[in-house]
C-alpha cells in the first residue's frame, strides 16, 4: 500500500486458527526485491522469526529494541542485545523503553535497567493513552497525531537515528530529538555521488539499506 509519497507499506496478519509456518528462503527473496525497489526499508520482524531465519538480519544497518522498565522487560533485552551483537555485529542497536509512566511505581529503576542491561536507555516514550486512542480511531500514525507532542517528537527522533545509518548527512545524537525536517523528509534524499572511481565502482554493487 502506497501509504504517501515518500512511503509504502507491506503488511500482513497471521491467522490464529492455523500454527505459522513460514519459509525463511522466501523472506530473504522478497527482503531482496524490496531493497532493490526502495532506497531504505524498515521491518517489524516477529522475535520468534529471530532464531528461526537469523540470515534475514545479516546485513541490517540499524536495530531498535523495544522493552519496558520490568524486570521481564530487562531479561529480555538482555538475550535479544546478546542475539543481535552475534547475529548483526554492524547493526546500529537503537534502546528504546515504551509506556514509561504507565504506573505510578515501576518494577525497575531506570539505574537498574541500565545496569542489567550495560548500556543507556536511547529513548524513554512516555504513556499516552489519549494520543495513541485517538490514533486507532483515526487509523493514523501516533507520531502524526502527536506532531507537537514529547511523544511524537521522540518518535520522529528514532526514525531520524534510524534514517542516519542510511543518509550521511543526517546529524543526531542517541536520544535527541532534535533533527533536519521530519523523519519522512528523509526518504526524499539520495545517497552522495561517488567522488572517485573507486566509489563508483563501489556503488554499482549491490548494497543492504535494511533496517
Amino acid at each position: 500500500v502506497r501509504a504517501g509519497e515518500k512511503l509504502s507499506v507491506l503488511s500482513t496478519e497471521a491467522s490464529i486458527s492455523q500454527p505459522m509456518l513460514t519459509d525463511g528462503s522466501a523472506f530473504y527473496q522478497l527482503q531482496d526485491e524490496m531493497l532493490a525497489a526502495f532506497e531504505c526499508t524498515i521491518v517489524d520482524l516477529p522475535r520468534h522469526m529471530l532464531v528461526q531465519h537469523p540470515h534475514l538480519v545479516n546485513t541490517l544497518q540499524a536495530a531498535v529494541v523495544v522493552s519496558e522498565f520490568t524486570l521481564a522487560g530487562a531479561r529480555d533485552m538482555i538475550r535479544l542485545l546478546s542475539w543481535l551483537k552475534a547475529n548483526a555485529p554492524a547493526a546500529k542497536i537503537i534502546t528504546v523503553v515504551n509506556r514509561v509512566g504507565a504506573h505510578s511505581t515501576p518494577e525497575i529503576s531506570v539505574k537498574d535497567f541500565e545496569s542489567a542491561i550495560e548500556c543507556s536507555v536511547d529513548y524513554q516514550l512516555p504513556f499516552d493513552g489519549k494520543t495513541t486512542s485517538q490514533s486507532a480511531k483515526l487509523g493514523k500514525s501516533t507520531a502524526e497525531t502527536s506532531k507537537s507532542g514529547k511523544l511524537g517528537a521522540l518518535l520522529d527522533g528514532i526514525a531520524t537515528d534510524v534514517l542516519s545509518t542510511v543518509f550521511e548527512d543526517t546529524t543526531i545524537g542517541a536520544g535527541s530529538a532534535k533533527k533536519k525536517g521530519g523523519f519522512l523528509s528523509f526518504l526524499d534524499k539520495k545517497p552522495k555521488a561517488p567522488t572517485d572511481k573507486k566509489e563508483a565502482k563501489d556503488s554499482t554493487e549491490p548494497k543492504s539499506k535494511a533496517a
